[in-house]
């Protein structure tokens, strides 16, 4: 097992004038570091990448999607299209950061609700996006690592098994899950058997 330090702690957007602080990472004896990505370009990220290169530091990657017009689940076809294109570009991004993973509740909008739990037609769209995603995901050797998020964050996926049952039906190689122990500490009765019953899917904890 590798170790690593998500920046979210500092800042949602790693530079150069986080160098310091990167460098100070890698003398405490962490193995990597996980990068937000949530504006930029590629190229922005590949010289983040060298510079985690000259530091000695893997990385990771993680996003995710507030806005209501990039709904993966949505009903209008443009909005999921927007969503798509969005993580098209973060998978983009993580390729040129040197990642090999991007998790993050990367199948719906972030606080968003309907009022009511997932229906299936939500879940049907959910796939042909993911497998989209995926196929982009797979050119680019990137796996995703879905995350289930708790009730108040988000309403399609909450348990380690809803995202697992929800992986096999995506059925790509490169969509696969995270497991998040705060969200299981909420959502879970028990948080290590919702991830020993679902390991086979999980590429990021």
């Amino acid at each position: 097992m590798k170790i690593g330090m998500c920046m979210f702690l500092w800042t949602t957007a790693v530079s150069k004038k986080h160098e310091p602080l990167l460098r100070d990472i890698k003398a405490t004896g962490f193995d990597g570091v996980e990068i937000p990505i949530f504006a930029g370009t590629p190229d922005d990220y590949k010289k983040l990448g060298a510079l985690l290169d000259r530091i000695g530091l893997e990385r990771t990657a993680v996003s995710a999607m507030g806005d209501l017009a990039m709904n993966l689940i949505s009903a209008d076809a443009s909005t999921r299209k927007a969503g798509i294109d969005y993580m098209k570009w973060a998978i983009d991004c993580t390729h040129a950061l040197g990642a090999r993973t991007l998790s993050g509740p990367l199948h719906s909008t972030l606080g968003a609700f309907s009022g009511s739990g997932p229906t299936a037609a939500e879940k049907k769209r959910s796939v042909a996006s993911q497998r989209a995603i995926g196929d982009h995901a797979g050119n680019k050797n990137v796996t995703i690592g879905l995350e289930a998020l708790n009730r108040f964050e988000c309403y399609l996926l909450n348990t380690m098994d809803d995202l697992s049952e929800h992986v096999d039906a995506i059925d790509r190689p490169h969509i696969k899950a995270m497991y998040d122990t705060f969200h299981a500490n909420i959502e879970e009765t028990d948080a290590i058997g919702a991830y020993t019953r679902n390991r086979k899917n999980v590429v990021h904890i």
